[in-house]
């Protein structure tokens, strides 16, 4: 899931203002969408677990969260979120991007924290659960920069950017050395995938080409495909493929027709049912707003 695609099922109850990238969205699963698909960018994200429990994938690794958790993201990290079974689970997304921190070249935070943060190189905590070490602090910085932005006063992008500070001090004395290779290679792998299907999902897609998109022989692939994601692969496609539909219905004025056929469904009649299954309603509805 593409960070623009995710942020349009979380346009509502946002804190954030123009001109300062550091925005916190209000989540609910199910309420708000089944889950959030394996994904990846350059900002900085922070899921900070508030109700219920689930799970939050990282680079292929899975980690149980409930309230209280932290879960932190660095730039670049393939991730998903997924919330128990048959449970609710409520969390504030915290996403920003590390430029709004940005100090002079040759800085020691740039040299040290900033840009070893973007390149991956840094290996910060990835989970933090209520009682565990960091976790308070952590826990008061993000508390504190979420109140400034609530009141959004004058200045107060010094206040968010101080408890960031804070917070990056924090991890940059507990963390170690780089992920494992073999993780990283994996994750890597599945981002090479992904990254095909954003450029050519309007085409049609086999299974054996995305498994030569992974050097995977196409029975390995789908068994790496369906541990990574969670899904398979024909699965995965076809969400893609529907949410870059559900774009279309609301940023253009194109045939219904017409956005079926630009996102790869070969039948009109074939991506109004699948529409309907997975948003509950009809594509013209969903365009309407009714």
């Amino acid at each position: 899931m593409e960070l623009e695609e995710y942020a349009q099922y979380r346009e509502t109850k946002v804190h954030g203002r123009a001109g300062f990238d550091y925005n916190t969205y209000i989540c609910t699963i199910p309420l708000d969408f089944a889950r959030v698909r394996p994904h990846w960018h350059d900002a900085m994200e922070i899921i900070y677990i508030k109700k219920g429990s689930g799970c939050v994938t990282v680079n292929l690794h899975s980690y149980p969260v409930a309230a209280g958790s932290i879960v932190l993201v660095a730039p670049g990290r393939l991730h998903a979120i997924d919330g128990a079974p048959g449970g609710r689970m409520e969390y504030e997304n915290i996403i920003f991007s590390l430029d709004i921190l940005d100090t002079p070249q040759g800085d020691w935070c740039q040299e040290n924290v900033l840009r070893p943060l973007r390149d991956g190189r840094l290996d910060i905590p990835v989970c933090l659960a209520p009682g565990a070490p960091l976790h308070e602090a952590a826990a008061h910085a993000l508390d504190a920069a979420d109140a400034a932005c609530g009141t959004a006063g004058p200045g107060y992008s010094l206040l968010v950017k101080s408890q960031l500070y804070q917070l990056l001090y924090l991890l940059y004395h507990a963390a170690g050395s780089a992920p494992a290779a073999r993780a990283d290679s994996n994750a890597a792998r599945l981002k090479t995938v992904l990254s095909y299907v954003g450029e050519h999902y309007a085409e049609p897609i086999t299974v054996a080409q995305a498994a030569r998109a992974a050097h995977y022989s196409p029975a390995h692939f789908m068994r790496f495909f369906h541990a990574g994601t969670g899904q398979s692969f024909i699965e995965y496609l076809t969400e893609h493929r529907l949410a870059a539909a559900a774009r279309a219905l609301q940023e253009t004025d194109a045939a219904v027709s017409e956005i079926a056929q630009s996102c790869g469904f070969a039948s009109a009649s074939y991506f109004c049912r699948r529409f309907r299954e997975k948003y509950g309603t009809s594509p013209r509805d969903y365009r309407s707003g009714r």
